[in-house]
């Protein structure tokens, strides 16, 4: 995750130019704060398919907002 995108393991992925949002939970920015919910909306740039590797997931997508 960065400030321009993020990629998102998955073991199922939208299409490449798909519009998504993104939900996330950050925790501990800083700590007394707990966690600091995100939300932004984006575009499927890229989709990687690979079989998972000792039970990790490996594939997913890369997204821009």
């Amino acid at each position: 995750m960065s400030e321009h995108g993020a990629f998102v393991f998955a073991s199922s992925s939208p299409p490449v130019g798909a519009s998504v949002v993104l939900k996330i939970d950050l925790e501990g920015i800083p700590d007394e704060i707990g966690r600091l919910p995100v939300e932004v909306e984006g575009e499927v740039l890229r989709v990687e398919q690979c079989p998972a590797e000792r039970g990790m997931l490996t594939g997913g997508f890369a997204v821009q907002y």
